[in-house]
């Protein structure tokens, strides 16, 4: 069994569409038996959770509603759903992103033949205001395994930030990601990921491709650095007593996605970007350290393919 775990909040029309959605997918392709939905509404206060209630009767598959008094913000209500789930493996899924065709049968059937499985990750597409939907992650192979190791931790845990569609085994998560209260963050789902990596053989699917809402407003932000202090909190609580690996990590994803860095845009984002991360009292001095480098070597990058481009 997997636990489809839904965080929601104000999105009464997105949500009830991606549940049929969901039940449509999971009734088509013959897996009513192997997943179970479960809902936590965060105070809402446009009617989401009557509307689940009433559709509760309607749908296949077997659907767990909850509701908050008040709002706990986006990661308390994730790790209450995930403190909810029972079964070995969950899926965390946006109320407004939507998965896709034939992703849930592939899920199963890898589980099946691989019971060292612990993360599965799909591709993704953007869905625009107008309708509009463009690919991500453009990749040119349609399925790639990682071994379990530390190596693997660095090429894919990035991909955490995506929450919705990434399949994690269960056990130990809720544990390990609590036992520091101050680094609990935005983004639990790279500590899941990452936790995973090791333990376990990953497989990165991008032919299945998530299509992720980017119309809807969401109830947090950006900070100067793209919100990359939250995301070092997880590094700290995967290797509490390993700085280099700490520091291996955190490069890895700035590498990756150094638009959080603010590299090529306005040159004060980059100042304050490169400011707010070396005054955060959450980031190591190792990786404070490294921004000397990385912030240099990604403008030298920049100058060098300009200047290339000219010549040619």
């Amino acid at each position: 069994m997997i636990d489809v775990l839904i965080p929601t909040f104000n999105r009464k029309e997105d949500l009830i569409k991606n549940i049929y959605h969901i039940n449509n997918l999971i009734k088509q392709e013959n897996l009513v038996e192997y997943f179970q939905l479960l809902v936590s509404d965060n105070a809402s206060t446009d009617g989401s959770y009557s509307e689940l209630k009433k559709i509760e009767k309607e749908i296949d598959v077997k659907i767990k509603i909850f509701r908050q008094e008040k709002n706990i913000g986006l990661e308390k209500n994730s790790i209450f759903l995930l403190n909810r789930a029972t079964s070995d493996f969950i899926m965390y899924i946006g109320d407004d992103d939507y998965l896709p065709s034939g992703y849930l049968t592939f899920v199963v059937n890898k589980l099946k033949k691989e019971p060292i499985t612990t993360a599965i990750i799909p591709g993704m597409s953007n869905l625009y205001a107008d309708g509009s939907i463009t690919p991500s992650r453009i990749a040119d192979f349609d399925e790639v395994e990682y071994p379990p190791g530390f190596k693997t931790a660095c090429r894919i845990s990035n991909f955490g930030h995506q929450l919705s569609g990434i399949l994690f085994k269960r056990e130990g998560l809720v544990g390990e990601y609590l036992k520091t209260e101050r680094l609990r963050n935005i983004y639990p789902f790279i500590f899941f990921l990452a936790y995973n990596n090791l333990r376990g053989k990953s497989y990165y699917v991008p032919k299945f491709k998530v299509v992720i809402t980017q119309s809807n407003s969401k109830d947090w932000g950006y900070d100067d650095s793209g919100l990359l202090t939250e995301i070092f909190k997880n590094y700290n609580i995967l290797y509490p007593y390993s700085p280099i690996k700490r520091l291996l990590l955190c490069v890895s994803m700035m590498i990756k996605q150094r638009w959080r860095l603010r590299i090529g845009e306005n040159p004060k984002l980059a100042i304050k970007a490169f400011s707010h991360l070396t005054l955060s009292k959450d980031v190591d001095l190792l990786v404070k350290a490294s921004l000397l480098l990385i912030y240099p070597y990604f403008y030298t990058r920049i100058v060098y393919s300009a200047a290339k481009r000219r010549i040619a």
